[in-house]
């Protein structure tokens, strides 16, 4: 086996932690753990596994924390041929809807791993898991309720997801996840980190904008993956002019759209910084993208990958694709021929490539214009005055709906009224009539979800 040609995936991480041996992988207050203790610990968590019985397809409940512990379960569980589930301890209280849908068998507390109470596993779950048993391969289950609906399970066959990730070799980052390890971003960071070499450093377990500076100077992070949301944040406190940041080199960026201004308020508050647009979703990974610098193309230069636009969505067929929804969600986004109805609003760009807009399920209907909240607050952040905001529909007796924006105002404190006139008198020739708010409350902060995202529930 040879790095040239090496895959990321159960196997690989044995020979890399013997090939890497005393070179760190982990970094925390505390120290660094070094690879060949995390291969060791990935062994003694497998044979754990064993010796209580889990057998290959069975459903284990592991930690979903931003911690090492998390990915030594993970890989441990994963590597006898189990279904990973990886979940927050702040998430359990949503076991018990799994379990109308799926069997739980196995469940990991205090790092050991034990039988759980079960469930009953529905007909839809049965049939995928059994593909994977066909294959014998080893699962993942992600837990997505993205920012609008009800939580879906995502099956994946994590053999062919971690086979989708090279194996590189190149100088070693520190690399900070925020995101957790129960969520695609935050796996997808770690697990592309380890393929690098990379160091992974352990992130603050309250993520506000000053522990996480703090993280940064004291690690000496170079790469910190982010949401838009949460790098506004950073910007907000401040935490760039009073905390020493030069140590960052790149920050990836995603899970949300990225409004220009904000991009440009980064660029200039962190002129160190390479900002690198991602894109993915928990049913299909990571995809190939590219910054056009007016928002996120889709690269298709990626062999495995394509990109096709129906009645307006984006529809991907990509190697690192679920399986499908163990429960919550229609299956009938996973067609048979490999692709999967990705639900974004998306057009083709005069160059023949496409461009992501936002959401369908977030679109605003004002008297059948199609709105996206999106693209609204993208303009309302250039304003000056306008430190974040947040738009969703409100219900209208002559439209059904119209816009409504929640915003953070940097200005002498006003009436909504007021501030509402300044928006409509900058961003009149910037967004069509129909686009700008026509109701405008005034916050302190916006609301964001678990994993750093704005949310979106819909107000009516």
């Amino acid at each position: 086996m040879n790095n040239e040609s090496l895959l990321f995936g159960l196997e690989s991480v044995a020979f890399l932690s013997q090939q890497r041996g005393e070179s760190p992988l982990w970094l925390d207050d505390s120290g660094a753990v070094l690879w060949s203790e995390f291969g060791s610990a990935v062994r003694t968590i497998r044979m754990q596994c064993l010796e209580q019985g889990v057998q290959a397809g069975d459903l284990v409940l592991t930690p979903g924390e931003a911690r090492l512990d998390s990915l030594i379960w993970l890989f441990g569980a994963a590597s006898v041929g189990a279904v990973v589930a990886p979940l927050r301890r702040e998430r359990e209280s949503e076991i018990e809807a799994w379990k109308s849908d799926v069997e739980i068998g196995w469940r990991v507390r205090d790092g050991q791993v034990s039988k759980a109470s079960g469930g009953t596993m529905s007909p839809k779950a049965a049939s995928l898991l059994g593909l994977l048993r066909a294959r014998n391969h080893s699962g993942l289950v992600l837990a997505t309720g993205g920012t609008t609906g009800v939580a879906k399970l995502v099956l994946h066959d994590l053999d062919t997801l971690l086979g989708s990730i090279p194996v590189k070799i190149g100088r070693a980052r520190r690399v900070m996840p925020l995101m957790r390890f129960d969520h695609i971003g935050g796996l997808d960071m770690a697990w592309r980190a380890l393929a690098g070499g990379q160091v992974l450093v352990a992130p603050p377990s309250e993520l506000t904008p000053e522990t996480v500076a703090d993280k940064v100077a004291r690690h000496q992070v170079e790469v910190l993956p982010a949401t838009p949301s949460f790098l506004n944040l950073l910007l907000l406190a401040g935490t760039h002019l009073t905390k020493n940041l030069d140590s960052l080199r790149v920050v990836p960026y995603g899970a949300e759209p990225m409004p220009t201004g904000l991009l440009q308020r980064l660029r200039a508050a962190l002129p160190q910084v390479d900002f690198v647009q991602r894109f993915g979703t928990s049913e299909t990974g990571a995809l190939p993208v590219r910054d056009s610098g007016a928002g996120l193309v889709l690269d298709t230069g990626k062999n495995g990958f394509e990109w096709k636009i129906v009645e307006g969505e984006l529809w991907v067929r990509s190697p690192s694709r679920g399986l499908g929804y163990l429960s919550g969600g229609d299956n009938r986004r996973f067609a048979d021929s490999g692709w999967f109805q990705t639900g974004d609003v998306a057009e083709q760009t005069p160059d023949g490539t496409v461009r992501v807009l936002g959401r369908r399920e977030e679109l605003i209907n004002v008297g059948g214009e199609k709105v996206l909240p999106a693209g609204v607050e993208s303009v309302l952040l250039m304003h000056p005055l306008v430190a974040d905001c947040r738009v969703l529909p409100v219900a209208n007796a002559v439209l059904g709906q119209v816009v409504a924006v929640e915003l953070v105002w940097k200005g002498e404190p006003r009436d909504p009224l007021t501030v509402k006139r300044a928006l409509h008198e900058f961003a009149a020739t910037l967004l069509p009539k129909s686009h700008l708010p026509a109701v405008v409350r005034l916050v302190a902060a916006i609301e964001t979800t678990r994993n750093l995202k704005k949310t979106r529930s819909t107000k009516t």
